[in-house]
């Protein structure tokens, strides 16, 4: 966040007066203070206000009479439009400030009681002067809208060396340019401007030619590795087709990247043509259907590994060359070893045999600096450019197809060890609602908005995608069909997909699968936002009504594991909570804990990047366990992870007690600011969240037992079954009491059956297998005491199998 924000204040008079009118401007419990407003058009004064976060309280700096200094925890302030005297003032204003790095902008019409947030949204007021009631139809009338202006062709650019031609859907624009550089850097010089021409077709019933709403450009000649922008009017006209503004200041323009880049000049400043031969490295290949060999027929036999491209190779202890840590080339380069000679990165995840990687987000995001300019650590949730792979992994972030190659050749290594390769999408929120190419290029249409022009924020992040508009749709479709055509990749994790419509997801279902439907789709359904109907929701427990995507389990991982939930702990049945019957409907598939279709649709997991690590989360629970304890607690955690029916997600070091609890105290004590930070580390440093790969020698038991189950998962079918009717005639729960400690139960196939037992308290072996005689311990965390002494030990997995005779 800049120190230095503007509070912009827009006042449209009734009666047209606005001499001697200013803005009175106060805190809560604080004196106020003056603002003069300056008429700029026929139609409004503007008055604008600096304020600085950076102080505790609000006053007016005596060095510089605009600057007031807000306290850092201000959200509101209050403002009202006076003259001199008071004799004229209005309503008592309370703003809501922006709280990003954006300026605040609000509209006050006199005789209305409403702050609007939006120049079209105070259009719809019955007191301006200009009312237009179909003014914010972008917004709040979507339909209509979109029926008027919806468009199903493509758009972006299309190259060839002859010729380039370029479409952009900006409906709301009054003229678009089209703006070319001389090259791909930020500070090439302009080339050309060219007028582009809006579409002449309208046709609301036939939206593949309904056109009227795009802007083209047939541009001649070669124009690979230049950069281009679009300028966009949007002036206000009055009734008669006049422009509202008095003079060039007074304009509207927005000079925005294309929202269909490919490709970008560093930082994302402007968006950069490619060739379609340039964009594709020698050894890449794109394979679906029969020929995508690595991608699973049945889902439930997916294991995936979540892991972040810096995260996964920027410790020295990764073996990685240090020119290449922390990249796509990191990624994927083989050899690696740790200070023990330990395969490592990409080795590592061959040998323990997971089918599939999940990369957190590696679209182009919002770059974070420090206050001496330094690129601070994120984790990518803040995205800018949804087709653009961020340019931070590459080796030359300064080149615009440097990305592209090296992570299409780091997604091909994958694919030959026949690992597939799911993306992280973030399509619910932009990091920004001001200066993202969608509110630029078609304001106010693609996020969804509250009737006074402030936008609805489900996510928590300042704003919300619309993705039930249809242009909004149509995006996210193009934008995944993008990445799964031109990338190779094998599934999409949507964040925060309860925020998306139930018809969107469908959509995206059914236009991946006429490119191949073993490409995987599942996400986070959890119930967030307002605007939706509740049966409109992507969420969980509208599952049925998507079938074939998956959701994240989150019952069954607070019921493993335990959870911390806004800073609450709570314990799961490794730390002795009475979970058993949870776990048994678990096991049978979990359609008893929400309304799942089949068992595809359910992604098992114990930890991801959110909140604590289960190492760490168990430190917290279980603070005055010995070594060897916690450890078993851990491995009953993984162990019960891989076990139940459904798809299987763990996070990349789970298995070797990855923490992210890195000490800042003195004589390397834990802060309270460690904890916090362990909790939510998507801004911490490197030291927290990078992957320490020497920890799989601290650790080895832990990941040769993690290993045998993750072949288990991925081979034997009866850990997979895919319905609901196989799992009830195959699995039968006869161990479940609560407050036992114990949960028992057989899988039984064609040839052979399996015993599993989890326990967190220590049992003869004879107890529970005295009705399976004939059997053999497969895989255990606690092999040698069964074996020996025969007992179970608490906190133990066993695996016994018996063959059918």
């Amino acid at each position: 966040m800049t120190d230095k924000h503007k509070l912009v204040v827009h006042f449209h008079s009734a009666n047209g007066i606005y001499d001697n009118r200013s803005v009175w401007f106060w805190l809560d419990n604080c004196e106020g203070e003056d603002f003069p407003l300056v008429q700029v058009s026929s139609r409004e004064s503007q008055s604008t206000i600096i304020f600085s976060r950076e102080k505790s309280f609000a006053r007016v700096d005596s060095a510089n009479r605009d600057v007031v200094i807000l306290g850092t925890e201000a959200e509101e302030v209050n403002i009202l439009i006076r003259n001199d005297d008071f004799t004229f003032k209005t309503h008592e204003y309370r703003v809501r400030l922006y709280q990003g790095d954006n300026d605040t902008h609000v509209w006050i019409v006199e005789g209305d009681d409403t702050v609007y947030y939006s120049s079209q949204a105070v259009l719809t007021s019955t007191a301006h002067a200009f009312h237009d009631e179909h003014a914010f139809d972008m917004a709040v009338r979507s339909t209509e809208f979109d029926k008027k202006w919806g468009y199903s062709g493509w758009l972006g650019y299309r190259y060839s060396p002859l010729a380039t031609e370029f479409k952009l859907w900006a409906p709301t624009a009054h003229t678009v340019e089209l703006v070319i550089f001389e090259n791909s850097t930020n500070d090439s010089p302009i080339e050309r401007v060219i007028s582009m021409v809006r579409g002449e077709n309208y046709s609301p019933e036939h939206h593949e030619i309904n056109d009227h709403g795009v802007w083209i450009a047939h541009v001649d000649g070669d124009l690979h590795d230049k950069a281009y922008m679009y300028r966009l009017d949007f002036t206000a006209v009055n009734s008669v087709g006049e422009e509202n503004a008095n003079t060039e200041e007074e304009r509207v323009i927005h000079t925005s990247v294309d929202p269909y880049s490919r490709a970008t000049t560093a930082g994302g400043e402007r968006s950069v043509i490619l060739s379609d031969e340039k964009m594709r490295p020698d050894d890449f290949e794109v394979s679906h259907g029969d020929d995508a060999s690595w991608r699973v027929d049945n889902p439930c036999s997916a294991v995936i590994c979540e892991m972040h491209i810096r995260d996964f190779s920027i410790s020295p202890s990764s073996g990685v060359p240090r020119r290449l840590r922390g990249t796509y080339e990191g990624a994927c380069i083989r050899g690696t070893k740790n200070i023990d000679g330990l395969s490592t990165c990409f080795d590592y995840l061959e040998k323990q045999g997971m089918n599939y990687v999940q990369l957190q987000p590696v679209a182009s995001h919002y770059h974070h600096y420090n206050r001496v300019g330094h690129l601070q650590y994120n984790w990518g949730y803040d995205p800018t450019h949804y087709n653009v792979p961020e340019m931070s992994y590459s080796s030359n972030d300064e080149d615009p197809v440097s990305a592209i190659l090296e992570l299409k050749h780091m997604i091909q290594e994958y694919h030959n060890s026949g690992i597939g390769v799911i993306l992280d999408v973030v399509y619910n929120h932009t990091y920004s609602s001001v200066t993202h190419p969608f509110q630029l290029t078609v304001p106010d249409y693609f996020y969804r908005m509250n009737a006074d022009g402030s936008f609805a924020d489900g996510s928590g992040c300042g704003n919300e995608t619309a993705s039930e508009k249809e242009m909004c749709r149509k995006y996210i479709i193009d934008s995944v069909m993008y990445w799964a055509q031109e990338f190779n990749v094998d599934g999409f994790r949507f964040d925060l997909m309860g925020l998306h419509d139930v018809e969107t997801m469908n959509c995206i279902r059914e236009s991946l699968d006429s490119l191949d439907p073993h490409i995987l789709m599942y996400g986070e359904g959890w119930d967030m936002g307002s605007k939706l109907c509740a049966n409109d929701k992507a969420k969980k427990n509208n599952a049925a009504l998507m079938p074939r995507i998956g959701f994240f389990n989150d019952n069954v991982r607070d019921a493993i594991k335990g959870a911390e939930v806004y800073g609450n702990l709570k314990n799961g049945f490794v730390s002795h909570e009475p979970t058993e019957s949870i776990l048994a409907k678990a096991v049978l598939g979990s359609d008893e804990l929400n309304p799942y279709d089949s068992p595809r649709q359910v992604l098992n997991y114990i930890e991801a990047h959110d909140n604590f690590n289960l190492n760490d989360l168990l430190i917290q629970l279980q603070s005055d366990d010995d070594e060897l304890t916690h450890i078993e607690r851990i491995e009953l955690a993984n162990g019960l992870n891989f076990v139940m029916q459904g798809m299987c997600f763990m996070q990349l070091g789970q298995e070797f007690l990855r923490t992210k609890l890195h000490p800042t105290g003195e004589d390397g004590e834990i802060t309270v600011a460690d904890t916090l930070r362990a909790m939510n580390s998507y801004n911490a440093p490197d030291a927290v969240n990078r992957v320490n790969w020497d920890n799989i020698s601290l650790h080895r038991e832990t990941v040769d037992f993690v290993r045998s189950l993750i072949t288990l998962k991925t081979t034997d079918d009866m850990f997979a079954y895919d319905s609901y009717e196989q799992i009830r005639e195959h699995v039968y729960v006869w161990s479940a009491m609560p407050d036992t400690g114990i949960l028992g139960f057989d899988i039984t196939g064609d040839d052979k059956r399996y015993r599993i037992i989890a326990t967190t308290v220590s049992i003869p072996a004879h107890n529970v297998l005295k009705d399976f005689p004939g059997s053999h311990l497969v895989i255990s965390n606690n092999a040698l005491r069964i074996e020996k002494e025969s007992i179970i030990d608490a906190y133990t997995l066993a695996i016994f199998e018996k063959i059918i005779e």
